[in-house]
């Protein structure tokens, strides 16, 4: 046919599942206290390179290498130089703006934070393959000054004229001021996660919500398409900790995927591995977690209460703590460069495939999910954690 002939921009991996992914972007209010979420969904369309025209590129704007090198503590053109020789114009593979799915069942849903230094889009590629079997993913930017950047309007005005006032990210030295200020963070990035939680509920009931971004992507497509009954929390790193401690404090939430959580903001939380009720799985790399942060993720794995669900627990042997962000298929790995690694959409796929399978066990897909790739690499899996010892 003729349009698997057309040329196909750079890209992030394909997702695997059987319907094709859309995302669009919605902000709300003209305040840094709104929400700022890339929504990532299913939709009617087939064949993902017939629609590579409406790719959209993944780094959402030039601040965002401003951002980067804030957070790397490095020169913006060096990191700009590296992406532009590495990883091109690399393109996220999901129709923008395209319409959600209608046929068949409500949409399950997951509500994704973050880690420090990252951003809505980030962690593309976990979200591209959730909504390629089914799953609405609210990617959220928060606003704590943890994104490596971000922005809003102050006004209507500000938005017609194109003039974002932009949010650095804030480099906060080590310290006895370092545990203050990102605790005062975790609770500002769990509020806005349940404030997310708000929206897709008014989303769901049919309740208009003006998207300070226009009007392009018609949000009313979402009116009695969510299955809130099944909502996930899910975070990587910082976004992993937000994700630990939403899902103490809000009982809409009914299931936890932790990806190589940073339990630093938590360590006061002591009750918090008791007040947790949901089932969760833990998704750990091999080398992220030294003695302190190890200890603390222990706390929430080594028992579980009868009445707090299945805590299930795998490390992917062979990956940093990169291996869950989209940084390995753009620009190769950057942690721990003498360690044998494994090939980045290797590792992709293997972190992809185990929350799969756990969503699959908990919530259900609407197709048979294939556990043969699991299976044939699961020497490269162990249950349980590791602590890394250099």
């Amino acid at each position: 046919m003729w349009w698997w002939k057309r040329e196909v921009p750079h890209h992030l991996p394909l997702a695997e599942g059987p319907i094709v992914p859309g995302c669009s972007d919605l902000m709300t209010e003209f305040s840094r206290d709104g929400c700022f979420i890339r929504l990532f969904y299913p939709t009617s369309l087939s064949h993902i390179k017939k629609h590579s025209a409406r790719w959209i590129p993944w780094l959402a704007d030039d601040m965002y290498f401003e951002g980067f090198a804030r957070v790397l503590q490095i020169w913006k053109f060096l990191i700009k130089f590296v992406v532009w020789l590495l990883a091109g114009n690399c393109h996220i593979p999901a129709v923008w703006n395209a319409d959600v799915k209608q046929e068949g069942g409500k949409l399950p849903v997951v509500v994704f934070s973050h880690g420090l230094g990252a951003t809505r889009f980030f962690y593309s590629s976990v979200c591209v393959e959730l909504a390629s079997h089914g799953f609405v993913v609210a990617a959220v930017e928060h606003r704590d000054k943890s994104a490596s950047a971000s922005y809003y309007y102050k006004s209507e005005d500000g938005y017609t004229d194109v003039t974002p006032t932009w949010m650095k990210f804030k480099v906060i030295g080590l310290g006895p001021g370092h545990y203050a200020a990102r605790k005062k963070q975790v609770t500002k990035r769990v509020q806005e996660c349940r404030k997310v939680i708000d929206i897709l509920e008014k989303l769901n009931s049919g309740i208009y919500i003006e998207n300070v971004l226009g009007r392009d992507f018609k949000l009313g497509q979402f009116k009695d398409r969510l299955n809130l009954t099944s909502l996930t929390m899910m975070g990587h790193s910082f976004g992993g900790a937000t994700a630990l401690l939403t899902l103490g404090c809000d009982c809409r939430l009914k299931f936890g995927v932790i990806l190589d959580p940073w339990m630093f903001s938590l360590k006061e939380e002591l009750d918090l591995p008791n007040i947790i009720k949901q089932p969760l799985l833990f998704v750990n790399t091999e080398t992220f977690h030294v003695a302190t942060n190890f200890n603390a993720v222990k706390r929430y794995t080594d028992s579980t209460p009868d009445e707090c669900g299945k805590r299930t627990v795998f490390t992917i042997k062979g990956t940093t703590h990169e291996s869950q962000a989209d940084t390995p298929h753009l620009v190769g790995y950057w942690l721990n460069w003498k360690m044998k690694k494994l090939p980045p959409v290797i590792a992709s796929r293997i972190n992809n495939h185990l929350i799969l399978d756990f969503l699959q066990k908990n919530i259900g897909l609407n197709h048979e999910l294939d556990t043969s790739f699991l299976t044939a690499h699961a020497e490269s899996v162990i249950e349980g954690i590791i602590e890394w010892r250099q």
